[in-house]
């Protein structure tokens, strides 16, 4: 009896557990639905400083091409949140020399969304973030970000490093120290382009901002979402105090 009583046990032990990760994925399902449209593509033109002056005025009066890609997100009317080392004009060696560069070369970035220059309004290097302000005006709602995630829990990121939505899963990990700074990881895949995609929950909060990928353990590194929350504060408080000034 013991026996039996213990193997019935667990039978619905387990079709519960099934049952809350169907529904963890249905609500992720929702919520990339939600928030997939307030995912854009960051384009990036990098070249070589100092230029001479008559290539400098070519390529001024060319088309604008583009020669790397990012992703960034809504976070108030024309507003976009990005990755400050996305914005940074710093490239490794090996990307220098994929762009035609030398690994020395100094850079300057000219930085598009929606084909337009964006501009760049505040960033914070050490917790890897940047604001744009963009040409198109867009009304969306103020992201609500999650301060401290919970270990497994279910999360969901949305790229757009180009014309395509790209949408991973995956679950909260921990903190994690890197270079200085204090990040969270996540165990969920990345790939070039991802840097400054939001990462959400299954509640819709970000929990972070996708920053770096450690391929030896297999983590993303999220900047945290209460480092990009006081981000967008103290922007705000910057506003206000010029308004009042």
């Amino acid at each position: 009896m013991k026996r039996r009583a213990r193997y019935l046990f667990f039978v619905p032990a387990a079709l519960l557990i099934f049952s809350l990760t169907s529904s963890a994925q249905d609500t992720l399902t929702k919520i990339a639905k939600q928030n997939k449209s307030h995912t854009i593509t960051v384009a990036l033109e990098f070249t070589k400083k100092n230029r001479n002056p008559m290539l400098k005025a070519l390529a001024a009066v060319g088309a604008v091409t583009p020669n790397g890609h990012a992703t960034g997100f809504f976070v108030g009317d024309g507003l976009v949140m990005t990755s400050y080392h996305v914005v940074s004009g710093k490239l490794n060696a090996n990307k220098k020399r994929l762009l035609g560069l030398k690994p020395d070369d100094e850079l300057e970035v000219k930085i598009y969304v929606n084909d337009c220059q964006a501009k760049v309004v505040k960033v914070d290097q050490e917790a890897d973030l940047a604001l744009l302000r963009i040409c198109s005006s867009r009304q969306v709602q103020r992201p609500v970000f999650r301060a401290a995630p919970s270990q497994d829990e279910q999360l969901l990121l949305i790229a757009q490093p180009g014309g395509e939505k790209l949408i991973r899963r995956g679950s909260f990990n921990g903190s994690y120290a890197f270079g200085g700074s204090q990040y969270w990881s996540a165990k969920i895949d990345g790939q070039d382009g991802f840097s400054g995609s939001p990462v959400y929950n299954d509640q819709g909060e970000i929990v972070g901002v996708f920053s770096l990928y450690d391929y030896a353990r297999g983590v993303a590194l999220l900047s945290p979402g209460i480092k990009a929350q006081r981000f967008l504060e103290a922007y705000d408080a910057a506003g206000i105090q010029s308004r009042l000034q």
